[in-house]
């Protein structure tokens, strides 16, 4: 293991203490961490460590980057003939993107290896790649659980989720390092990409002031994110609120989505979910808890339902490497993805124990929903994201927009 002591972070200003002062706090709130009033500069509690060289999927300035082509979009309209919309990677953009991807590994192996297969291309390309049109996309392999793993009884072991976040952590502390020189940061993650982002967020950058005040947001989609009922912060994280506002920043967007009403059984939107792989006794536990599973549209932070933005992966992106996804089902477009403009919508609902992102196509306008070979406990696990991928990504352009207005207006003049 390398041990690293200097850091980029440490040329941060109290600026960006500042900017996150301004992200988190509402009228009312009373929290230390958020307080408008505080002063105390960012500072780094520990070195930063990274334990092994990274292993990129999509790094900026990488030979062959595969977050940088072959993106363009096929829009299906409800009438007339479908048009072409090109895809255009920022040239500079002002904000980083680190993306961590869900369980598509097939290994025979609890962990799966340390490098970049088809698959892993496949899906961070499905899902990463077009976050390019606003920022720097970091994407890293890791030593995920496998799918063999997963279906295990009880789920993965602890020492397999310790390993794949082991080296998530590695990889976000060497981009840290080398790549981010004080820029804000989007964190990004689907699955158990989410999962373990959402670790990364609880035990690294939450108690880091210099570290939280990077992040503009944390989009963890599929990761069962707990709060207290009627609360938008707590449980699993004790800082970062839900997003409520599209030009609010320092928050978390999380969902699952089903089609309609989720069932009974749902294996995600439930605090106590299997696809935590708890124990009988920590999940009859978390039955009776004050929780519940945190849900926030990303196309009406505020509530209600609304209009999605699908960008769903063809067979140019994804061949048949995608997890969830039956030989041959992906869209036969030329074009990297395909867009139906109009044809679903989508609204928190909860109900029971589950809270969940309700999908739903537009009546009388056909049923382009992805084709999925799983069972309906797992809802739309396997298309959610790209079901709401036009979504996050404007999403994360206007709340960088906000982010970077704020550093701004607090840049001292002279």
């Amino acid at each position: 293991m390398r041990r690293c002591s200097a850091s980029p972070l440490a040329v941060l200003t109290p600026l960006l203490t500042l900017l996150l002062v301004s992200a988190c706090a509402r009228p009312g709130d009373e929290h230390p961490s958020t307080s408008p009033t505080s002063t105390q500069g960012p500072s780094i509690s520990a070195d930063v460590a990274v334990a092994h060289p990274t292993v990129w999927v999509c790094r900026p300035g990488t030979v062959n980057d595969n977050c940088a082509f072959g993106l363009d979009t096929t829009v299906v309209g409800p009438i007339g003939s479908p048009s072409i919309e090109s895809f255009q990677a920022a040239s500079k953009p002002p904000l980083d993107c680190f993306y961590v991807y869900p369980t598509v590994s097939r290994a025979p192996l609890a962990n799966a290896p340390l490098r970049a297969t088809p698959t892993e291309i496949a899906v961070v390309r499905a899902q990463a790649a077009r976050f390019a049109t606003t920022c720097r996309v970091f994407a890293p392999v890791y030593q995920q659980y496998t799918v063999v793993s997963r279906l295990q009884p009880g789920g993965p072991a602890d020492d397999s989720r310790d390993l794949a976040f082991a080296d998530v952590r590695s990889a976000w502390n060497d981009y840290l390092l080398n790549d981010n020189d004080g820029r804000p940061v989007v964190l990004v993650g689907d699955d158990q990409g989410a999962e373990m982002l959402l670790r990364l967020l609880r035990e690294q950058i939450e108690p880091d002031a210099s570290q939280r005040a990077l992040l503009v947001s944390a989009l963890l989609v599929g990761a069962d994110v707990r709060v207290p009922r009627d609360a938008l912060v707590g449980g699993d994280l004790a800082v970062l609120p839900a997003c409520q506002r599209h030009d609010e920043f320092g928050c978390v967007v999380a969902f699952s989505a089903y089609r309609g009403d989720a069932p009974a059984d749902a294996w995600f939107g439930r605090p106590a979910a299997r696809s935590r792989g708890h124990d009988a006794e920590v999940v009859r536990a978390l039955a009776n808890s004050d929780l519940r599973v945190l849900c926030t549209n990303p196309a009406a932070l505020g509530g209600g339902a609304a209009e999605l933005s699908p960008y769903l992966p063809t067979a140019q992106v994804g061949g048949d490497l995608l997890p969830g996804r039956p030989a041959g089902s992906l869209p036969a477009e030329q074009t990297g993805f395909v867009t139906y403009p109009g044809r679903f919508f989508a609204e928190c609902r909860q109900a029971g124990d589950r809270s969940w992102l309700a999908v739903t196509p537009r009546p009388g306008s056909g049923d382009p929903m992805p084709t999925l070979n799983t069972p309906a406990s797992w809802g739309l696990h396997f298309a959610e994201f790209n079901l709401a991928l036009g979504d996050l990504t404007t999403l994360v352009h206007r709340q960088a927009t906000a982010y970077l207005n704020a550093r701004a207006a607090s840049t001292p003049v002279g």
